[in-house]
């Protein structure tokens, strides 16, 4: 199989960032942050941890349903390197969330503003290249009972 130029790569990592970017941002934008409903309460111990769930759970849930699109776009437009490309478009989009929210908001001084951070880095992060390995089959290997 012949390798495709690294322009190639390059644009098509940029173009699925700037998709993903703004599906998060649409989802993001319309996502009930301002209150937690009182169903949702009732899970969690105290008001706290309802409060860092319920902001994990709409930015985990965000990242997937954005990542939807972007990695079938990349299972069908590209033949090679379709992890490599999820996760550096996963990774830029990612980061830049960080560093925007790091300039408009400072870094988090609580304990659960570092919690929704890093769940939400790491759902950006890893969604694309998830959802691109589960379109195209591949066994995700996440420990020893995972081996054949």
């Amino acid at each position: 199989m012949a390798k495709p130029p690294p322009l190639r790569g390059t644009l098509v990592a940029l173009v699925g960032a700037a998709v993903y970017c703004a599906l998060l941002w649409l989802l993001y934008a319309r996502a009930p942050y301002s209150t937690i409903p009182h169903w949702w309460r009732n899970f969690a111990p105290n008001a706290a941890v309802a409060l860092v769930s319920w902001f994990s759970s709409l930015n985990v849930g965000g990242a997937i349903l954005a990542a939807v699109p972007v990695a079938f776009g990349l299972v069908l437009g590209t033949k090679v390197r379709r992890l490599a490309l999820g996760l550096t478009i996963g990774l830029v989009t990612a980061v830049y969330i960080v560093v925007g929210g790091l300039v408009e908001f400072g870094v988090p001084s609580s304990l659960e503003g570092w919690v929704v951070d890093t769940a939400q880095f790491f759902a950006v992060s890893l969604a694309v290249v998830a959802i691109v390995a589960l379109v195209q089959g591949y066994r995700l290997k996440i420990g020893s009972s995972d081996r054949a």
